[in-house]
């Protein structure tokens, strides 16, 4: 069956914004222009609507962009583009790095809505929303720290990593049993159990079990929840781990430059490679391991996948 994907981009080296692709059965057709606008970062997808980061002439925010790459309502609310968003429910919610910020929105009959900015600290770098069943977690990679609030935006603790670690992107598992969280800093998969927000394991993603060579990314489980997917950009790798073990099954190339956003599919994952202005696109074998890869498409500069029909 065929899909339609987004990728969004930096804007900065000859890209126009958002592109659109179709995908089907691990074969990726030529980019086109879905959606023109500056810094679309990060792009998150619901019923159809695109929420993305950008940049405007009267400053930085949210756009929310129709199926047909149209922008119907956006916020102007920070100086700088955020670099995470993502959908929950009726709400929208982005993290800004550099102002060490999250923003939460709404979104009701067409229009967007500021319900609140929470300011944890200049340069703490929040890097993304992890959405859990009672409450949502913000990890701050320039502090160690991931911060824990309600979703009525009150604040329920902290997680504490070692200094230097820089804890980026996580994801919990189906029944919120376990969090597992990459952290960018010292190329680090942790797994945290929510009933005591503590670390339970913890493994290095890189060859031999080296640290600290910085530029961890993203992350993403498998469908069986088996494995996790963790890419690293400096060295241009995706690592598989399996999460009975806990052990390193498989290293492979991101099939170019820089993987800042990896997306699984169905059985497949792509990679989202910036320097090398391609996505790129691996099988995903039974035993959670990737296959060789299949095909690629160029996108220039992306750094954020999305399934626009899903």
């Amino acid at each position: 069956m065929k899909h339609t994907f987004l990728c969004g981009t930096y804007t900065e080296k000859g890209s126009e914004g958002i592109y659109r692709f179709t995908f089907e059965d691990g074969n990726v057709a030529k980019a086109d222009l879905f959606c023109k606008i500056a810094d679309p970062k990060y792009i998150s997808v619901q019923n159809g609507l695109v929420a993305s980061a950008a940049s405007f002439e009267d400053g930085c925010g949210i756009a929310v962009i129709d199926k047909n790459g149209t922008v119907v309502d956006k916020a102007v609310f920070e100086q700088q583009p955020s670099c995470f968003v993502s959908w929950h429910e009726d709400r929208i919610y982005c993290t800004n790095y550099h102002a060490g910020h999250f923003t939460v929105l709404a979104w009701q009959d067409g229009k967007l809505a500021v319900i609140k900015t929470v300011t944890i600290r200049e340069k703490a770098g929040c890097h993304q929303v992890i959405f859990g069943k009672d409450r949502f977690l913000v990890p701050c990679l320039l502090i160690d720290e991931v911060r824990m609030f309600s979703y009525d935006l009150e604040p329920l603790g902290t997680i504490s990593f070692a200094e230097g670690t820089g804890p980026r992107h996580g994801i919990f598992n189906k029944d919120y049993t376990a969090l597992y969280l990459t952290s960018e800093l010292s190329n680090e998969l942790f797994e945290i159990d929510p009933a005591s927000w503590t670390v339970k394991r913890q493994i290095s993603v890189l060859p031999e079990g080296r640290t600290h060579e910085k530029d961890g990314a993203a992350i993403r489980l498998s469908e069986d929840e088996k494995t996790v997917y963790v890419s690293t950009r400096t060295i241009d790798i995706v690592t598989s781990v399996d999460t009975e073990t806990f052990a390193v099954k498989q290293i492979v190339s991101c099939g170019g430059q820089h993987p800042r956003d990896i997306y699984r599919f169905e059985n497949w994952l792509l990679s989202a490679n910036r320097f090398s202005n391609d996505i790129c696109v691996f099988p995903i074998r039974v035993d959670g391991t990737l296959g060789e890869m299949c095909s690629k498409t160029e996108v220039i500069q992306g750094v954020s996948l999305a399934v626009l029909d899903q």
